[in-house]
């Protein structure tokens, strides 16, 4: 195909939309409503991975020190944990910050610490893992190493909760994956019975098309021209709908994010796809064309 071969099947594609404008706002309406659903599906999935992300973050271990410990063994003990390749990041808490943070935490109930005649609370070290290693089994097995160092009373990480965080992450990976899949499928299904609509009003046309022996590529292109079209169109819509949905959602849920701006082009770039996709789905379907 030539380049004036082209030129003349995309000004065909965009006359044909034009003289057709109802099937094809119709058309695009019906496809924004399916694609605004993928997206309200893919921002909460998005939401919800930043949030096991964050969450993430909140992995570290708490490695409390043997009262009466020295300098030097407080440095030995330091330096054999921060040379872990596990560890990103080490930091000392020493009794007196210990008991402060404690103090802040109880809030006005503060006062019942008054009381006290000696801080109870060890010195410790606060352990920031690496992201690869914030898994249950590295984690355990980076506390038993830990705590056999010498100057090490206990350690911990928050085995219950990390164990629970993993399941739940995976459980909730799995059901998105089934949940998006269908959501695909439907969308796919629904853009290619839009299109459907199109190629049924000139299902004549094209039928002479072939008795006159133009080719399939000529007879399909711009189908294939108009179904990126009106997915663009409609995925741009369905972004517009959504940014209202966003906008209103986001004082009832605070931290709630829009895609970011790569994340969007890549929508709308699967959405032209898409309605490509859903023209030929169409086209093998309702008109026998093999496409060649």
């Amino acid at each position: 195909m030539n380049w004036n071969q082209a030129t003349y099947l995309m000004r065909e594609a965009f006359r044909t939309m034009n003289r057709q404008r109802a099937v094809t706002i119709v058309s695009v309406a019906i496809m924004s409503l399916s694609l605004l659903i993928l997206a309200v599906f893919l921002m909460i999935t998005d939401n919800m991975m930043l949030l096991m992300d964050r969450s993430k973050d909140e992995m570290k271990l708490y490695v409390y020190l043997d009262d009466g410990l020295t300098n030097e063994q407080m440095n030995a003990a330091y330096n054999g944990i921060i040379r872990m390749e596990a560890v990103d990041e080490l930091v000392f808490i020493s009794k007196d910050e210990a008991f402060a943070e404690f103090r802040a935490q109880l809030g006005e109930e503060s006062e019942l610490l008054e009381a006290l005649e000696t801080n109870p609370l060890p010195a410790s070290f606060r352990v920031s893992v690496k992201d690869v290693y914030k898994e249950t089994a590295t984690l355990e097995t980076l506390a038993s190493t830990i705590g056999r160092l010498d100057g090490v009373a206990e350690v911990n990480y928050g085995k219950e909760f990390i164990e629970r965080f993993s399941s739940i992450t995976h459980a909730v990976l799995y059901v998105d994956m089934v949940v998006g899949l269908i959501v695909i499928l439907s969308s796919l299904f629904i853009i290619a019975n839009t299109v459907h609509l199109a190629v049924v009003s000139r299902k004549e046309t094209i039928e002479i098309l072939k008795l006159v022996g133009a080719t399939n590529r000529f007879i399909t292109t711009p189908f294939f021209i108009e179904g990126a079209f009106q997915g663009g169109i409609a995925a741009l819509i369905s972004l517009a709908a959504l940014s209202a949905i966003f906008g209103a959602g986001r004082n009832a849920v605070p931290g709630l994010v829009f895609f970011s701006p790569d994340k969007a082009v890549i929508f709308v770039l699967v959405c032209i796809a898409m309605g490509a996709l859903g023209s030929l789905a169409a086209l093998r379907r309702y008109l026998r064309i093999e496409i060649g």
